[in-house]
């Protein structure tokens, strides 16, 4: 093994031009392709110590160091990636998976993810599943082939069979909605406090009952799990919650009139809570129809957060969690962990959901049942 300690007979070989690149050369560089060898002749070592000094594997004298760090700063440059993926074994590739990338709560976690691999030098690959098992089995099967180093699920995966045979095949997983050991995933667990506090937000503010505003009454997936944290947390608090089901064959009128008929029914409620931003601009919508205002009718609170929540007027009452700041740790986490026998550690440090209130969220209004206005055409 070649000893950095003292210069090796390459190292000597050219002591001024060595010299030189220790102090700081400034000579005007040739901006062609600089590769390894470059490199290694610019500081007077060889390719062997250059490689040991980029990678930080091996030892290395630390005036060498020096000397070839001043070189690679000058010359900008950068490892071949196909020569590291020989060397580690690995593609340095990253497979993404979202459910449907129409959907624009996906697009933070898309960043987070390309934020880390950018700086990790991993080529990022993503796949729109279209909401279809058909489409997200074939997009496994392609990833497999392929052999991503890292696989992340923007959702519940609809193959989880397929996902643990990548897992065996060496793949490591990064699957943040996906079902943990006690039944609720991760994501599930980050935005319980969100919950949490806009619940206790609500019951603070007087209000009684919660209307939990879905397409089609709850089953699974992230707005089932919502619903269940909301039901959980007014029980506790002693709050009444009611699934509104807008979607389908909903109350004479469309969503306006559901709306309506809910909030100006006795007894209904007087706090509503969206179960996700994208259907958030409808139910607005709905509410203008409807005649209701926010917070005089009835307080309004959705998942999800955008910069439009907020310049909305009122603005939005939100339970947000900053999926860039998840993602990207979680994938700093798995790309270090990458090598190490045993599935990857979650993070100690994850950021949980935040809740926003804002203008939207009042006192349950004064005016007795009923009393509203008849819905306004569009």
């Amino acid at each position: 093994m070649e000893d950095d300690s003292k210069p090796p007979a390459d190292e000597g070989a050219d002591p001024e031009r060595a010299g030189a690149a220790g102090t700081g050369d400034a000579r005007p560089l040739d901006r062609g392709r600089v590769d390894i060898r470059r490199v290694a002749s610019e500081a007077g070592v060889s390719t062997a110590t250059v490689s040991r000094v980029v990678t930080g594997k091996g030892p290395v004298g630390e005036a060498t160091r020096r000397r070839v760090l001043d070189v690679v700063a000058r010359t900008r440059y950068q490892p071949s990636a196909p020569a590291r993926s020989l060397r580690s074994a690995r593609t340095l590739s990253v497979g993404v998976i979202v459910p449907d990338l129409a959907n624009p709560v996906f697009v933070p976690l898309l960043r987070g993810v390309e934020h880390v691999a950018q700086a990790h030098d991993y080529a990022v690959l993503v796949v729109d599943a279209q909401r279809s098992a058909s489409v997200e089995g074939r997009a496994l099967d392609r990833l497999l082939a392929r052999r991503v180093d890292l696989l992340v699920l923007a959702g519940r995966s609809r193959h989880p069979d397929r996902v643990e045979e990548l897992r065996r095949e060496g793949i490591v997983v990064v699957d943040p909605a996906g079902e943990g050991p006690a039944g609720t995933s991760l994501l599930d667990r980050l935005e319980e406090p969100g919950t949490e506090a806009m619940c206790r937000a609500l019951a603070g503010m007087a209000h009684h009952h919660l209307g939990y505003l879905v397409r089609r009454r709850p089953g699974g997936g992230a707005i089932g799990r919502r619903w269940e944290s909301v039901r959980r947390w007014c029980s506790a608090l002693g709050l009444k919650a009611t699934p509104l089901v807008l979607g389908g064959a909903a109350a004479p009128g469309g969503w306006a009139g559901a709306l309506r008929h809910a909030v100006g029914s006795t007894g209904g409620p007087t706090a509503l809570v969206c179960a996700n931003h994208r259907m958030a601009p409808e139910v607005l919508a709905g509410l203008r129809d409807a005649g209701l205002a926010m917070p005089e009718d009835c307080s309004f609170v959705t998942y999800g957060d955008s910069p439009w929540a907020a310049a909305y007027r009122p603005a939005l009452g939100v339970v947000a969690l900053d999926l860039f700041a998840v993602a990207s740790t979680l994938v700093e986490a798995a790309i270090a962990g990458l090598g190490t026998p045993g599935p990857t550690p979650e993070p100690a440090a994850l950021p949980a959901a935040r809740f926003h209130p804002r203008q939207s969220m009042g006192p349950p209004p004064t005016a007795p049942p009923g009393a509203f206005p008849e819905p306004v055409p569009r």
